[in-house]
């Protein structure tokens, strides 16, 4: 895949996305973590690889900001206008692609 995101922070998740994106891809690490061990020649630098890392805010802001929404009487719930299981996390890709939605959200099958 020409792009490959981790949302675990774990070493192994973060190891296999690396390893999952292809030659000039791109790897994006989300997951909060604390560390990532790899073979830079071999895996960044012989297959040119860009990787990002991606932060939003810290989860004191982030419950600043949940309780905020109830002050402000938001609704978020008519923000996400696609939900698709993890399993079907292709087709959410594309339909965020699309820029045609709301927000696209994966969530967690019970």
């Amino acid at each position: 895949m020409r792009v490959a995101v981790d949302c675990s922070g774990s070493p192994a998740g973060r190891l296999l996305a690396l390893h999952g994106a292809r030659r000039w891809g791109c790897c994006v690490l989300v997951g909060e973590g604390d560390h990532l061990d790899v073979k830079v020649s071999p895996v960044l630098i012989h297959r040119q690889l860009t990787v990002l890392g991606s932060w939003v805010t810290s989860i004191g802001r982030m419950e600043e900001l949940v309780e905020r929404l109830v002050r402000w009487d938001l609704r978020p719930e008519r923000t996400v206008t696609h939900r698709f299981a993890l399993a079907q996390s292709g087709q959410a890709y594309e339909v965020a692609d699309e820029a045609r939605s709301g927000k696209v959200a994966l969530v967690m099958e019970p």
